[in-house]
């Protein structure tokens, strides 16, 4: 029989108590299409070795990307990864399978993350951090709950290039509550402009959140945002992407309030869009909204340093109703891999890789204009990544990915205004030949001879 613990007269009377009369239509909000009518479609067990020989199979159609010349960004990024990166979270003293209850217990796992709060405040210029969230998507939702905890009012802007899975995500977060989420649309530039800005800006405005740089890659004028935000007593909360921070202004010098995003670039590898982390930090001021843990430094009864959870306001330490978040995990086993990644670099090692970045990026800029039928809309005003525009995007990413290209993501799948753009990212480990070959077989696509450029 198969593993189901409730009884077909446990499962009535638990659906008599929410008042509903069979399982259909308690899985009503599930699109049809996701839902399955019949019977799963397995085969009988077998033996190890078979079994083991199947997986095996199953698992040799996946393709790494040291088999791809791969130009995809869009929120996960192919860093290179040192080596002493995975050996150290091997260490049975990070390795656990959750974050510690009694965690004053585990003083080296405590001291760790706070090393990783300290180097986001070191990136970011905030005064403090936390120790981590799911990912980038749910820092941003986190963070704009803060800034709805802090005034009565009702409206948050979004900036149309944030990157649409945190829109989402945000969305989600605030589909229960009594507050209007307003898309601010971009320039012509691409980026926020002051005056189109100000349209949308008056006294129900409790945020603006931005990304810079932006999904298309381009660096905003944040300063100029954040001050015009500022004069109608709202709050700048930027998302961005730790590298950039190690060549571009911090945040804190910018004038944002609050700073969140993405950790996977610190070390994280891609692994199918996961797991990763999300960080987010701010001003001293906001400190006591800021969600999830925080670990601080203190000193015990004989003077020696101590590392201990500090304003716990997680539903599991207070009051559900008095609680900031709900999150229980932080992912902090990634937070310390962050910490690591960033004492292996240090400050110039980050420098050296952001820089790479955006040299190799600028190098596939200028490559691309050379191509007949190929449109930049945009400036060169970019950090690691920007989107082109061809005629049918979506069979040329075909094409060359039959060429184990990988030319970037998609980009008319989700704009439409930008029904034929690619965004494609290069990073540190894109090298001179990578950037030809990519360049080469797109002008063989498009035009049948790469000397037909």
């Amino acid at each position: 029989m198969p593993y189901i613990p409730h009884t077909l007269q446990d499962i009535e009377e638990m659906l008599k108590v929410v008042g509903l009369s069979s399982l259909e239509e308690l899985y009503a909000q599930i699109p049809s299409s996701l839902r399955l009518k019949k019977p799963l479609d397995l085969a009988r067990g077998g033996s190890e070795f078979d079994v083991k020989k199947r997986i095996e199979e199953l698992a040799a159609k996946n393709i790494t990307l040291d088999k791809y010349n791969s130009f995809l960004g869009a929120g996960c990024y192919d860093h290179y990864i040192p080596a002493a990166l995975p050996y150290m979270l091997s260490q049975p003293q990070f390795l656990t399978a959750y974050t510690p209850y009694q965690a004053e217990c585990s003083q080296g796992i405590l001291q760790a993350i706070y090393e990783y709060q300290s180097y986001i405040c070191l990136l970011t210029g905030m005064d403090v951090s936390n120790a981590s969230m799911f990912d980038g998507a749910s820092s941003l939702a986190e963070a704009v709950l803060m800034a709805l905890r802090m005034t009565k009012r009702k409206k948050v802007l979004v900036a149309e290039y944030l990157h649409p899975e945190y829109k989402e995500t945000l969305n989600t977060y605030l589909s229960g509550f009594d507050f209007t989420i307003q898309q601010v649309k971009v320039a012509d530039k691409g980026i926020l402009e002051k005056d189109v800005l100000e349209r949308y800006l008056d006294d129900d405005v409790v945020c603006c959140c931005l990304q810079s740089p932006n999904f298309f890659g381009l660096v905003e004028n944040v300063e100029r945002v954040s001050n015009t935000v500022a004069s109608y007593g709202a709050i700048t909360i930027m998302v961005t992407n730790p590298m950039s921070l190690a060549i571009l202004k911090e945040p804190a010098e910018l004038g944002v309030d609050i700073v969140c995003g993405d950790g996977q670039p610190l070390g994280g590898s891609l692994s199918f869009g996961g797991p990763s982390l999300g960080f987010l930090a701010a001003r001293k001021k906001y400190t006591r909204q800021i969600p999830g843990r925080i670990v601080g430094k203190t000193t015990d009864k004989e003077t020696k340093p101590a590392y201990c959870l500090t304003l716990q306001t997680r539903e599991q330490h207070i009051r559900r109703e008095k609680a900031t978040s709900n999150i229980c995990s932080n992912h902090s086993l990634n937070a310390i891999g962050a910490a690591v990644y960033l004492s292996l670099m240090g400050q110039q090692g980050m420098k050296n890789v952001a820089l790479s970045s955006f040299q190799n990026t600028q190098y596939l800029y200028q490559r691309l204009k050379e191509i007949r039928g190929i449109k930049i809309p945009y400036s060169k005003q970019i950090f690691n990544e920007f989107i082109w525009e061809v005629q049918d995007a979506a069979a040329v990413i075909a094409k060359l990915y039959e060429k184990n290209i990988i030319a970037g993501y998609f980009v008319g799948r989700i704009f439409p205004k930008h029904k034929n753009a690619i965004l494609s990212c290069c990073t540190e480990k894109k090298t001179k030949a990578d950037i030809d070959n990519f360049i080469e077989t797109l002008a063989e696509v498009l035009h049948g001879e790469t000397t037909n450029i």
